[in-house]
């Protein structure tokens, strides 16, 4: 009879086992890597998400819902594209939120967007979250394309942009800023009014 130690008999013990279970470890890294750098399928989108969310939470957990948010997104497999932090803007009218029996009513909100690319197919699951969201007073969740499609800058919202608008004097001229007409107006409008039909 041959006298063995149970040492050597052990699978981690020999040196042929361990070298295979480094390289089977070693293959399932390779394999999460090229997963993560694996071209997208025809079934992924770019999506946009522009949603509002009530003044009731406040500034101190705004960073939170922004990250709740983005987390609907990559715990679905989406990849984020670009993303602007949620900023307090006046609403055109007042909205209602309803969470059980509670009615909140807004005149203010923090508004925000995100771009990823994710599957299609998790799409409905998004908005099921997106509507039991308490904190979402409204979104909007729709198809666009990769590229950049901001003019420039962030965004201003609020005050600042009404500053932008022209203002129409009481004959219906062009106003700058500093109340004076703008040059060109009226010969603007002249050839605006030989180009429409009558």
């Amino acid at each position: 009879m041959e006298k063995t130690s149970k040492s050597a008999n052990t699978p981690a013990a020999n040196p042929i086992d361990r070298a295979a279970k480094k390289s089977e470890k070693m293959a399932q890294k390779q394999a999460k890597a090229a997963a993560k750098v694996a071209p997208r399928t025809d079934t992924t989108k770019v999506y946009e998400l522009g949603y509002l969310l009530v003044p009731s939470i406040g500034d101190a957990a705004l960073a939170k819902e922004e990250a709740t948010l983005k987390d609907f997104f990559a715990s679905r497999g989406g990849e984020l594209i670009s993303s602007e932090s949620p900023v307090m803007i006046d609403l055109a009218y007042t909205m209602l939120k309803v969470v059980h029996t509670d009615r909140e009513k807004a005149k203010q909100a923090y508004f925000g967007w995100m771009k990823y690319e994710i599957e299609t197919d998790q799409i409905v699951d998004i908005k099921k979250a997106l509507d039991a969201r308490a904190s979402v007073l409204r979104y909007l969740l729709v198809k666009t394309v990769r590229e950049n499609t901001l003019l420039e800058g962030a965004m201003t919202l609020g005050k600042e942009e009404k500053k932008k608008f022209a203002r129409l004097s009481d004959d219906g001229e062009v106003m700058a800023e500093d109340d004076a007409p703008v040059e060109g107006a009226i010969e603007l409008d002249k050839s605006i009014d030989d180009l429409v039909i009558a």
